[in-house]
């Protein structure tokens, strides 16, 4: 494979037939997430009392060096379930990085964002068209969902709507990471979240 490094709204309220135009005022929209927190990828469990949140790029040399580290394993390892880590798509270093987000959120969509996660970063963030259909292919998604959902892109609105959330939390590269919100900028160490982790836990016991 390849490899690349380069750097609604929703209407609320009916309309009432019988009500008097003058009398009732017009309704108000209510903003729709089109990526809420609660659907992203995640591991551990949603009680848990830290929330690790990730920005990072499929294409991103620092992102795979932190994945290759292995410092979420650790970190799980020494935090078990009192750690939540959750994935956002900030796909900002290179060309082919907003399509290879989507063709993650394909694989979310059956259930198997982490094996995707994982066969892209152990291909050191090859991204091509190709190797995402050879991912695809690796981690036994059903192929022809796959393509359609790729070929759509159904989940762009999805992605776009996390990078934007990304750069409004002042981030201006990836990985980057929010612990109960307390930001950690690039690919850092578990000694760095633990000196968050810690004390957020000692707080609560």
């Amino acid at each position: 494979m390849k490899r690349r490094v380069v750097v609604g709204w929703l209407m609320m309220g009916l309309l009432s037939a019988c009500a008097p135009a003058a009398s009732q005022p017009a309704p108000v929209p209510t903003p729709i997430d089109p990526a809420p927190l609660a659907a992203a990828p995640s591991l551990g469990p949603a009680t848990a009392p830290i929330t690790i949140v990730e920005y990072a790029d499929f294409g991103c040399p620092s992102c795979w060096f932190w994945h290759k580290q292995g410092i979420l394993e650790k970190l799980r390892a020494r935090y078990g379930d009192q750690i939540r880590f959750v994935w956002r798509d900030f796909p900002v270093i290179t060309l082919l990085s907003p399509k290879a987000a989507e063709a993650g959120q394909c694989a979310h969509e059956q259930g198997k964002f982490w094996e995707f996660h994982d066969a892209v970063y152990a291909h050191d963030g090859a991204i091509e068209a190709t190797d995402l259909k050879a991912y695809a292919a690796e981690i036994g998604l059903n192929l022809a969902q796959f393509e359609d959902c790729v070929t759509s892109r159904r989940f762009r609105e999805r992605v776009n709507a996390q990078q934007h959330e990304g750069f409004e939390r002042k981030l201006t590269g990836a990985p980057g990471f929010f612990v109960n919100g307390q930001p950690i900028i690039g690919p850092q160490g578990v000694q760095v979240f633990a000196e968050i982790i810690d004390p957020l836990l000692a707080d609560k016991q």
